[in-house]
């Protein structure tokens, strides 16, 4: 396990229960602190201001493999005058062993320096010009000589040594120094590496006021010299109460997180930028000074949110241009749990794979270390943001989701594959390399596609633009729904499956149907029913009726017909009563069998009409299900009737009809369009699953047919004797 310090732990774990995303940011905040140990270098006094975390992706373990540099200004403080000549540069791999003694604080955001003088480049990769660039402004631009850093120069004013930082301040702005640094830097780096820039002082401690943490001459760290951790901590101080603001924006109040009265502060950086104040030019009454009313944050409560963003961050994927944070937390938490949910975490962090959501990683991790009753109690603080130009907006926000419903879908969606005339010998057939109708979808192959999105983005319709999602996406609400076990309507499921099959044929140069969509909202649309999240009005409720479990053995010669004999139309027969009579959406409701089977009949005539008289244009092209109403219905089944009469003389199988199975089955329901009550993108969404039944009924009941021969032999002759 991960070996917490126990000590942090107990100092920084928020009392009672996790009830807000700002307590799950504190408690990661609280697991940064406590796995960081001793071993965060300089004074204890700002041990809460460091980021050691946010150098891990640029330090080296193995420089032959990954190459990381720390790019390190030296300035030897023990001349009697400092000149360009006592500033050198050095430039070598940076380990981790160094971390501690760099005393480093991030500041998130791009084109800033950091809190501390020690800066990062970019993740990117940094060239031999810009690493130059990053020493010189730790000597120049950190410093205030530019005035934009007042914090800093309060300290250089005050603090009893802050003649160091006005020493460095002198040297930042002196041309020949930075040039020296340029020249020495550039000599010694090729670029296009990450890099990190700090400085380090030779010093005599005899001669500061402040000891540093060895107290006989030598060369200093900025972690390890008390008065640049005392500039760096007033620039974060500072950023906690005037981000973005000239009016130091805190009070009196109580903290949010901790519940207990202090000093607040309420422009806290935090890594989701979950709260800004950028909306305050929309809405006239929000003020700036005054966010530390409806946002307090105190010092510690804010220091250890930030503490935390590495470990959030390892939370965070992106979806439909949105960035959705998955933050497991459980709800009391005691060491042992904390021990627990940072060990899940670091393995997350350490996971270099693509193919596993956090959500369904870290339940799985620690269902193998703690038990399957441990996984259970965990939940996910579920955010989705979209970030308009540095606006945040919050699309979805859920505080407490676990897997209880997605594995639940994903079991009655296995179900449908494998247990339901839904596919099968009765129904469709899988597709390979289609999520999530593939043969041998399992239960975890179907929560990790729900966690993700993917689950919802292949059935709803694609409405993201360049920007993200916005709030009204069908395929976010549905995930949102599926994570949650909220109520889903099926009609309004029934309008955004057939959105998302307009959108298909619009994108089909060659207008071919969407099958494979179909028969994965089909599948979707059953999953939901069993699951019992389906809703419909009150006086339909067929549609949110599960279909009948169906037993997957292949059907005797005798249940097909009774004198035994497999006849092409008494196959097609067969499968097509038992697909219907086994869902109350289409046994019960006379208009969606109209509607399902006029589908079938064009799906099946539309098939003929290519492999059996070679048209390029068919049935199917002249009734497209996205152009499908209920008066051409009406229309198109005489039609079809009549043509089935007349291509049952290309089929000398055939009878007088070709598809008499279908024109059996037909209802009444079509001599009374006017009378009809279900709505559009239902008949339209029911007639499409008719015509990708029918384009496969012969061939599927060609299969059966072959399947019963094989495993049915004809009976011996003591068998036939004892039949009699």
């Amino acid at each position: 396990m991960s070996g917490l310090n126990r000590e942090k732990l107990n100092q920084y774990l928020p009392d009672g229960p996790i009830t807000s995303l700002r307590r799950v940011q504190t408690l990661y905040g609280a697991l940064a602190e406590a796995s960081s140990g001793d071993l965060i270098g300089g004074d204890p006094e700002f041990g809460l201001y460091y980021t050691p975390g946010e150098l891990d992706e640029f330090t080296t373990s193995d420089p032959g493999e990954n190459k990381r540099y720390l790019i390190t200004v030296e300035v030897d403080l023990t001349t009697e005058a400092v000149t360009a000549e006592d500033v050198n540069v050095d430039v070598d791999f940076f380990t981790p062993e160094i971390v501690e003694r760099l005393g480093f604080a991030c500041y998130d955001k791009p084109r800033g320096i950091d809190h501390s003088i020690t800066r990062r480049g970019a993740k990117s990769k940094s060239s031999a010009e810009k690493a130059a660039d990053y020493g010189i402004q730790c000597l120049e631009r950190w410093t205030n000589s530019d005035g934009r850093q007042p914090a800093v120069g309060k300290v250089a004013d005050t603090h009893p040594d802050g003649w160091i930082i006005q020493l460095l301040q002198n040297l930042g702005q002196n041309e020949a120094v930075q040039e020296q640094i340029k020249n020495q830097t550039t000599g010694a780096y090729t670029g296009e590496k990450r890099v990190v820039a700090t400085v380090k002082l030779r010093a005599d401690p005899s001669k500061l006021e402040r000891d540093p943490d060895d107290d006989s001459p030598g060369w200093f760290y900025p972690g390890e010299m008390h008065v640049l951790n005392a500039a760096m901590k007033a620039r974060k101080d500072e950023k906690l109460h005037s981000k973005n603001t000239s009016t130091p924006s805190l009070g009196q109040s109580a903290c949010m997180v901790t519940g207990e009265r202090s000093e607040v502060y309420g422009t806290v950086e935090e890594p989701m930028d979950f709260f800004t104040i950028q909306h305050a030019e929309k809405f006239n009454t929000l003020m700036r000074k005054d966010s530390w009313r409806s946002h307090p944050v105190s010092l510690n409560a804010a220091l250890l949110i930030q503490s935390g963003s590495s470990l959030v961050d390892a939370c965070r994927t992106t979806r439909n241009g949105l960035g959705v944070y998955t933050l497991p937390y459980f709800v009391g938490m005691d060491e042992q749990d904390a021990e627990d949910l940072y060990y899940a975490l670091e393995e997350l962090q350490n996971y270099e794979g693509d193919d596993e959501h956090p959500m369904h990683f870290l339940e799985d991790v620690i269902e193998q270390e703690c038990g399957p009753e441990k996984a259970q109690e965990l939940r996910f603080y579920v955010i989705s943001l979209r970030n308009d130009s540095g606006d945040i907006n919050v699309i979805h926000e859920v505080p407490d989701v676990s897997l209880y419903w997605p594995r639940k879908i994903a079991k009655t969606h296995r179900h449908v594959l494998d247990e339901s005339s839904a596919f099968g010998p009765i129904g469709f057939e899988t597709v390979e390399n289609w999520q999530p109708i593939t043969s041998g979808t399992n239960v975890s192959d179907v929560v990790k596609s729900i966690v993700s999105g993917r689950y919802a983005w292949g059935t709803m319709p694609v409405m993201a633009g360049d920007d993200g999602a916005m709030a009204d996406d069908r395929a976010e609400w549905l995930t949102y729904a599926l994570l949650t076990g909220d109520e889903i309507p099926a009609q309004r499921l029934l309008d955004a499956y057939v959105e998302r099959l307009e959108q298909e044929y619009r994108d089909d140069e060659d207008d071919r149907q969407p099958i494979n969509h179909v028969k994965t909202q089909f599948a979707q649309f059953e999953a939901l029913a069993g699951a019992g999240l389906l809703v419909d009005k009150a006086d339909a409720t067929e549609l949110q009726t599960p279909p009948k479990t169906m037993t997957t053995d292949v059907p005797s010669k005798t249940e097909i017909a009774g004198d035994g004999d497999l006849s092409r139309t008494g196959l097609r027969r067969y499968r097509l009563e038992n697909f219907i009579e086994n869902r109350e959406s289409l046994a019960e409701n006379s208009e969606r069998k109209s509607a399902f089977l006029t589908g079938v009949l064009v799906g099946m005539t539309s098939r003929h009409q290519t492999s059996e008289r070679g048209m390029n244009r068919t049935v199917v092209d002249k009734y497209p299900p996205t152009q499908i109403t209920i008066d051409r219905l009406v229309r198109v089944w005489p039609e079809l009737a009549e043509k089935s009469d007349v291509y049952a003389k290309d089929a000398d199988w055939a009878g007088g009809s070709l598809f008499p199975e279908v024109l059996d089955q037909q209802t009444t329901a079509l001599s009374h369009p006017d009378e009809w009550e279900l709505s559009l993108q239902d008949v339209r969404f029911f007639y499409a699953l008719g015509v990708t039944y029918g384009k496969r009924a012969d061939e599927r009941a060609r299969n059966l047919g072959q399947r019963i021969e094989s495993q049915d032999p004809e009976p011996n002759e003591t068998e036939a004797a004892d039949a009699a």
